[in-house]
């Protein structure tokens, strides 16, 4: 997942832009791999990155989902000035975003500092990452060049509400259960009675999302569900059916901050990728066993300079995980 290569995204990026005084590349898709997406970008400016929207140029923007670069990348481009916008907003959005043209919206400019750092303009994205074949979808009318560049590892993580710590293992057909309800029992994964009291709600993704949709398709519940019953959760702790039309969070991140809500003593289950995941939480421990196994061996960190083991999604004994796809129109 993390290793990402140069090469890998650079072929695509040429034919995205000329060799010319300023070479802009826009950039769509899955949030689930945004951080080794970010990683990569940052590793191909090296010393010459200039600066970057938001945080500066040593900023750690793994979470973000809309950030701007700016710099050369001598080896590629010369002495142009590469500018690489990125608006990240799902993988199955990054597939008809490229397909149907749609307007993104990115940060017009790579400096951080106000009142310049907001300003936003919108354009077509040139390519698009994803977590999901292009088959998989409805938007097909395009055949967009396809790249796999790297495997993406998803987790099923329980939140820090106090009913959730109790919770070590779902299973395809308890999600299945959660999935068209959007909210169950505690004890339908305990089996104690004792929790029947206590409630375990779903904060969901949108239908832009292939994290999403691999799961469905993983647990069996199928892609015509998209799970209507989404929760989020408010910062006093109390849970309610999602405003969002169509339900669901736009990105990991706030999947991720509806778990990460300590207020509430009611439990919680999302599902995640990995950069996100090891954000509950620390370093891995509220990621749980999907069907009894991990996605990992071992200790995880989402630490650059730490090699995470995911022999289990190489050697097939965890099914939750999805080739990255890099799209081009």
């Amino acid at each position: 997942m993390k290793k990402l290569s140069s090469i890998s995204i650079l072929g695509m990026m040429l034919t995205a832009a000329s060799l010319q005084a300023q070479v802009d590349i826009k950039i769509t898709g899955s949030t689930a791999f945004r951080s080794s997406m970010f990683r990569a970008i940052t590793n191909l400016y090296g010393s010459n990155l200039q600066n970057e929207n938001p945080g500066g140029p040593t900023a750690n923007n793994a979470g973000a989902n809309r950030v701007t670069y700016r710099g050369t990348i001598p080896g590629l481009f010369g002495g142009s000035v590469v500018t690489v916008y990125t608006d990240m907003g799902g993988s199955i959005q990054g597939v008809h975003s490229l397909v149907l043209n749609d307007l993104q919206t990115f940060f017009v400019d790579p400096t951080n500092s106000a009142p310049d750092a907001t300003n936003t303009f919108t354009g077509v994205a040139d390519l698009g990452f994803s977590d999901v074949f292009q088959n998989a979808t409805v938007y097909q009318s395009t055949a967009l060049r396809d790249l796999l560049v790297a495997v993406q590892p998803f987790a099923m993580t329980k939140g820090l509400g106090a009913a959730s710590l109790s919770i070590s293992n779902v299973s395809s057909q308890q999600l299945k259960t959660l999935f068209a309800n959007g909210a169950v029992p505690l004890s339908y994964f305990t089996g104690n009675t004792n929790d029947d009291a206590n409630t375990v709600y779903l904060p969901g993704r949108s239908e832009d999302s292939g994290t999403r949709l691999t799961i469905d398709l993983d647990s069996g519940f199928g892609p015509s569900g998209f799970e209507n019953f989404v929760y989020d959760v408010t910062p006093g702790g109390t849970w309610f059916l999602s405003t969002n039309t169509p339900p669901g969070f736009s990105s990991g991140s706030g999947v991720a901050g509806a778990l990460k809500n300590v207020n509430t003593t009611n439990g919680a289950i999302g599902y995640l990728g990995m950069n996100d995941a090891l954000g509950v939480g620390v370093n891995g421990d509220h990621i749980i066993t999907f069907n009894g196994a991990l996605p990992f061996k071992g200790t995880v960190s989402s630490s650059a300079s730490f090699t995470n083991d995911y022999t289990p999604v190489i050697k097939g004994t965890y099914s939750y995980w999805s080739y990255e796809h890099l799209y081009e129109r």
